[in-house]
């Protein structure tokens, strides 16, 4: 398969069986013809005789003695040819994975600014070494991933994500990034190269992301162990020299300080929230500092909690959150003061009450916990955070093992003898069904002070029954947690309390079914997503709050529906899961609670993000690959027609699409038409009927095939491609290619809606819709690359004035091989158009219409699109 060129960088020095590893796990999977290069940094032992037996294989540099990982890797790029991506690579990396290169090279195309690419690596145990990490200002310490726990590989980091840094043991860097930041800076020796990399692309507006997709073996330090105390020395000389530039900067980028008030540890649901929250409010500013509301062993399994857990501060610090029972609220130690907490009945105490009314905002995570402080007589200012799920730990790809019988799996997790009432659950359950049923309930007894009183409570309600399994006093760790819910498929929160339950979130983004009280935090997702059991009032006896009992009948017909219809359901949730964490992402919910801090307390504005990479912004000039992108019926013939006449090339004339509605020639190959074709009905769709998300094996047979197109094109260049379904794919084209000018051609819509009702059937209400689809993910395919517009309507009413300016943008934008054609030949090609009239009921959406203004000015140019283009639907 042709792509984009790629040079593949293996540093090694000595430890050649380490290197012969790597080279052959490497060489065995799909390279995509990429030019690998073995970088020999003044090897010793047998390194340089074994490696030419690879001599046919790899291209080999051989350096006069060891200058480092820096110096190393930098003569590699240099060997590279000049127009390649660069992937540097450790020589301790096993490649397990076969398409690795290929969905490097996805990640790095999916968006503009993209320049450098890691990728999860595993270390021994199959523990998770690296997935994208940061660096902390204080302590310089940099972490391999947000955690900074080397967890066990659990699926989590899987979707491609921005980080602050990748390590480059493995690093796929584009050209144009490399044209913009250089190479690795020779201040470095070994060791902060590649954060000191990382960051400087940061302030160059090139943005570093995990490509969670490909995952490889990292054995560490395969080059320097056993050394005598090299590394360290290596590390501690490359440590200085990064705090002498990076130091201050990053201190400058905190913009106060903040106190977290809460636990780790127990309750569950609060520490919860710590650990969800304090270490993304210290990633977006905030100087956090963790105060554990009652005595507790600092948590191990988060550095950046660890970190607040040590951090001095004077108090009172500028903000204080207090995450706890409404009673601590009074215990706020900042100049302002945010409560955040959840009661479990319908009207908190009157203590909480009178605590809340010591802070300056109180946070809930709904309106039923609002309505509960309201209706104790709250007066202070309340608000609602929805709190997200991390979709980088729970998602329906957690693996986990399941019932070798394969029942259907109810879950459910009980803290609380009264409030989460486990004899109801229990009773439920066996009334829903008989013995001989497939089904299964497994309940998790957390550690803490009633987990004696309710495991004996289950075993006296089970019964004995061998479907019910209890686990007591299992403190699994935290990140773990996906796992019971990825082995099981039905998550039950019927409970008398109505506290906030982070399970019922992350059983839906692991494509769970829900089954929980019509009654608290999660009734509303219940009734949205999943099943709401109907609940009486009743009175807690500890308090004498009003809270909920569960309608026994109500529970066991909700067990008995769920598994009536389990086939059904749970492909529902598995289908609707990920669009659910999207909608309810806990970045979102950092994003709003980091803003409200920083107004209330009056901190510092953060700072002003570089604008995005562009690579229409570098001086190389385009290639000669022009792409004309458009919609079917908008003119593109027309336009490839006439950049033909121009002199660019189109391909063999055999190959060429003729057609009815098009007598004079598509412009259009036909072996690219069947390509798009083939991409399109491989998604399950067709150009009528774009389809979703393909599989990567279906792009990659889609680029095979345009990519020998490619070869064969550039040959003689400028040339063009030119195919309607491409508007749907361009993306998919970007690592095939080397510079590539866009060429979009539009068309005022009402004449496209008409031109498709007459030729193909369409409603007005469907042309439209397929033209803001086709329209949409063309703009966005090409943004932040030289692009031009050509106007079909202008071009058609004054096709000399609009060629010399077609003509005129291409040379400007470095164009070469092409002429102005004569007034003869653009009038005898260019017709005017056929006089049309407005197709009837074509009612544009404020979208389309937003699109077509934006196409109008040429807003929809601009590095980032307009306001009123975001985070608008696709259409179907």
């Amino acid at each position: 398969m042709s792509v984009r060129g790629a040079a593949l960088i293996v540093l090694a020095w000595n430890q050649w069986p380490t290197t012969r590893r790597c080279l052959d796990s490497m060489l065995a999977t799909d390279l995509d013809a990429a030019q690998v290069i073995v970088v020999d940094n003044g090897s010793s032992d047998e390194t340089p005789l074994a490696l030419a037996a690879y001599a046919d294989r790899v291209r080999i540099v051989t350096l006069p003695a060891n200058l480092g990982f820096v110096r190393g890797m930098n003569a590699g790029i240099d060997a590279a040819r000049a127009d390649d991506d660069v992937v540097l690579l450790n020589n301790d990396l096993v490649f397990e994975q076969a398409d690795w290169l290929g969905r490097l090279r996805d990640a790095a195309y999916a968006a503009p600014e993209n320049g450098v690419v890691g990728c999860r690596q595993l270390g021994e145990g199959r523990r998770l070494y690296h997935a994208g990490g940061f660096i902390e200002a204080d302590e310089l310490w940099g972490q391999q991933t947000e955690a900074g726990e080397l967890e066990r590989d659990v699926a989590q980091f899987t979707r491609t994500r921005r980080v602050q840094g990748v390590a480059f043991a493995l690093a796929y860097l584009r050209r144009d990034c490399i044209d913009r930041i250089g190479v690795l800076d020779t201040i470095f020796h070994s060791y902060f190269e590649d954060t000191d990399y990382c960051l400087r692309a940061a302030d160059a507006g090139v943005a570093t992301i995990v490509a969670g997709a490909v995952t490889l073996q990292h054995e560490q330090h395969g080059s320097t162990r056993d050394d005598g105390g090299f590394r360290a020395r290596l590390w501690q000389a490359s440590r200085a020299a990064f705090a002498d530039r990076w130091q201050d900067r990053l201190r400058a980028g905190y913009r106060g300080d903040v106190a977290w008030q809460g636990t780790t540890r127990w309750p569950y649901a609060h520490a919860h929230l710590a650990r969800s929250f304090v270490r993304r409010l210290d990633a977006r500013g905030l100087r956090m500092a963790h105060v554990p509301l009652a005595p507790e062993v600092p948590s191990p399994e988060d550095f950046r909690l660890a970190l607040a857990g040590r951090r001095r501060w004077a108090p009172p610090a500028q903000a204080a959150v207090v995450c706890g029972d409404g009673t601590a609220f009074a215990r706020a130690r900042g100049r302002v003061r945010v409560g955040l907490g959840f009661g479990e009945w319908a009207q908190v105490p009157a203590g909480w009450r009178d605590a809340a009314r010591s802070l300056d905002l109180l946070l809930v995570p709904d309106a039923f916990q609002r309505e509960a402080f309201r209706a104790a007589g709250a007066d202070l200012p309340i608000e609602i955070l929805p709190i997200g799920v991390d979709a980088d730990y729970c998602h329906p790809r957690v693996p986990a093992p399941r019932d070798p019988a394969r029942r259907l799996a109810f879950f459910a997790v009980v803290d609380a003898l009264a409030r989460d009432a486990p004899d109801g659950l229990v009773r439920a359950f066996r009334a829903a069904f008989d013995r001989d049923e497939a089904v299964a309930l497994l309940v998790l007894v957390r550690p803490g002070g009633e987990s004696p009183a309710v495991t004996e409570t289950l075993a006296r309600a089970g019964g004995g029954d061998p479907r019910i399994r209890v686990i007591a006093d299992w403190a699994h760790p935290w990140y773990q947690r996906a796992q019971w819910l990825a082995g099981t498929d039905v998550y039950v929160s019927v409970r008398r309390g109505g506290g906030w339950d982070p399970y019922a979130a992350e059983a839906l983004a692991c494509g769970k079914v829900l089954v929980a009280a019509d009654f608290g935090s999660q009734a509303e997702l219940a009734r949205a997503y999943g099943v709401a059991v109907a609940c009486a009032r009743s009175t807690d006896p500890a308090s004498g709050l009003p809270w909920a009992e569960p309608d026994h009948d109500a529970f066991v017909a909700a067990l008995r529906e769920v598994h009536a219809r389990r086939e059904e359901r749970l492909a529902r949730a598995r289908h609707d899961a990920d669009a659910f964490a999207r909608a309810h992402d806990i970045e979102a919910s950092a994003d709003q609670l980091a803003a409200r801090i920083g107004e209330l307390a009056g901190l510092r504005a953060p700072l002003p993000a570089p604008r995005p990479h562009r690579p229409a912004d570098l001086p190389r000039p385009p290639s000669g690959q022009i792409i004309v992108l458009g919609m079917h019926r908008s003119g593109t013939s027309s336009v490839a027609g006439l950049l033909a006449r121009m002199g660019v090339a189109v391909g063999p004339e055999q190959d060429l699409l003729l057609g009815p509605d098009n007598p004079k020639g598509h412009y259009e190959s036909a072996r690219l038409h069947m390509a798009c074709v083939r991409r399109l009905a491989a998604a399950g769709g067709d150009w009528r009927d774009p389809p979703g998300v393909a599989t990567p094996g279906a792009v990659d047979a889609f680029r095979r095939e345009v990519g020998a197109l490619v070869d064969e094109f550039d040959a003689q260049r400028p040339w063009l491609f030119k195919e309607p379904r491409l508007c749907l794919l361009a993306r998919e084209l970007l690592p095939l290619l080397t510079r590539p000018l866009f060429v979009h051609v539009v068309r005022d819509p009402f004449a496209v809606a008409d031109s498709l009702a007459a030729r193909d059937g369409f409603t007005p209400q469907a042309a439209l819709a397929l033209w803001e689809r086709y329209t949409r993910d063309a703009f966005e395919a090409s943004r932040g690359w030289p692009r031009l517009v050509v106007d079909y309507d202008v071009l058609c009413a004054e096709p000399e004035a609009e060629t010399r300016r077609l003509f005129d943008a291409l040379r400007a934008a470095g164009v070469d091989g092409i002429h102005l054609p004569p007034a003869d030949v653009v009038q005898a090609w260019i017709e005017p158009n056929a006089q049309r009239v407005r197709a009837a009921g074509a009612l544009p959406t404020a979208a389309q219409r937003a699109l077509q203004a934006a196409i109008a000015d040429r807003s929809i140019l601009a590095d980032a699109p307009p306001a009123s283009l975001v985070a608008v639907p696709r259409s179907a």
